[in-house]
């Protein structure tokens, strides 16, 4: 069964429409890479998925549980619940400044009493190891370096749990150097517990990490295959004039 079902997702922003009609599933212990050009609707497609966003139409499907039905309305409560299958690592890491690295991590597990305290310092100082960051715990924000940033929030995501852990273009406010360290993480997260959906411009990572490639263009889903399919062998034209459009870049 799949983690993730998403059917006939709509969503526009006044008189544009950004998704139209966007079907996709994922599965446990997959990693779902998400490309296309600015403005195609890849961001806010995972934004609808994790409601950061309200799509106007459509389904999403947890683990085989419908978790919004567009046919009605959804309660603030409900986005709340809704929002802890997922884990969000954003652009520009949004850690809290007043707060260590260590207390990044704790805070949300802490606040909604996931496990005990010891059980939650326990598992932040799991993930700070493997983000490779055990020795900046007692750190700020404004003590780290822009790749060390979004790795307290890759950890900070972990820490929470979720079925599913969501990147939005977590490199591109990086320099090429931290783009590599924070790339190596997400890589060393791959495993058959670890549910990922990363929108991505890096296409070496989407085709080196990813088990499924989806290539959005105009708020519809092109072409969804394996890396090898995408990459090798694209079908559609839109598709290949975007993969030559990127090895020119």
């Amino acid at each position: 069964m799949s983690v993730l079902e998403v059917k006939d997702l709509h969503k526009s922003f006044g008189k544009v429409e950004v998704l139209k009609g966007v079907d996709l599933s994922l599965d446990k212990g997959e990693v779902m890479a998400i490309i296309g050009s600015s403005g195609g609707g890849k961001t806010t497609l995972l934004r609808c998925i994790n409601f950061l966003e309200i799509a106007e139409q459509g389904t999403i499907r947890v683990n085989g549980e419908v978790i919004f039905d567009g046919s009605r309305a959804i309660s603030e409560e409900e986005m709340r619940i809704n929002r802890l299958h997922f884990g969000m690592v954003f652009q520009q890491f949004n850690l809290f400044p007043q707060y260590t690295v260590k207390d990044n991590i704790t805070l949300a597990p802490n606040l909604l009493k996931i496990g005990t305290a010891e059980e939650i310092n326990s598992k932040a100082d799991e993930l700070m190891r493997k983000v490779g960051l055990e020795d900046k715990r007692d750190s700020y924000p404004w003590q780290l370096s822009g790749g060390q940033q979004q790795r307290v929030a890759i950890a900070r995501a972990l820490a929470m749990d979720p079925d599913i852990l969501c990147f939005d273009e977590p490199t591109s406010a990086l320099d090429p150097e931290l783009t590599g360290e924070v790339l190596r993480v997400i890589k060393g997260l791959k495993s058959k517990d670890n549910t990922m959906i990363v929108v991505t411009h890096e296409m070496g990572f989407a085709k080196e990490v990813a088990d499924k490639v989806v290539f959005i263009d105009g708020g519809r889903i092109v072409e969804t295959g394996t890396p090898k399919e995408i990459f090798e062998n694209p079908k559609s034209e839109r598709l290949k004039e975007f993969l030559a459009s990127m090895l020119k870049a």
